[in-house]
């Protein structure tokens, strides 16, 4: 198929619709086109499309995204909490194809282990799910510092 802005009048059915196109959905997206070419996939995504867009991909110009009239970051505002001086924090999120990973200056974090032990469900224990945030991350030859 390809990009899309509007879905093809004579499209009927697809095999999968992944709502989402964060980081996680075009994983999730290319993981079952690779594990079976004649899927049709479908990622919706709610943001405008940020194919060749400077902010997106180049990041000297990721500071834009922080700017309040970015065509690619959406702003939510989150609640009074007493250890921020009863402020509500701003938030900026992902609204485009790509999500936060598009607007974030490249920079991959993950949570601390309390976070992923705190969620208490199983399979999601933070030495359970460590193998496959490993998996997720690109190591260079060069590197010869701990495991991180």
């Amino acid at each position: 198929m390809g990009l899309y802005t509007k879905l093809p009048e004579d499209l009927q059915e697809v095999d999968v619709i992944i709502a989402g196109g964060g980081l996680a959905g075009c994983v999730v997206a290319g993981r079952l086109a690779e594990a079976d070419p004649n899927l049709s996939i479908l990622v919706i995504e709610q943001g405008p499309n940020n194919y060749n867009a400077p902010e997106v991909i180049h990041p000297a110009l990721y500071p834009r995204n922080l700017f309040t009239n970015s065509k690619y970051t959406l702003f939510w505002q989150g609640n009074e909490a007493p250890q921020l001086a009863d402020r509500k924090p701003i938030v900026p999120s992902g609204g485009t194809l790509g999500g936060g990973s598009a607007i974030n200056w490249m920079v991959y974090t993950r949570a601390q282990r309390s976070d992923f032990d705190s969620f208490n469900a199983p399979g999601w224990s933070a030495d359970e799910i460590y193998p496959f945030l490993k998996k997720a991350r690109f190591r260079t030859p060069y590197m010869s510092w701990g495991e991180g």
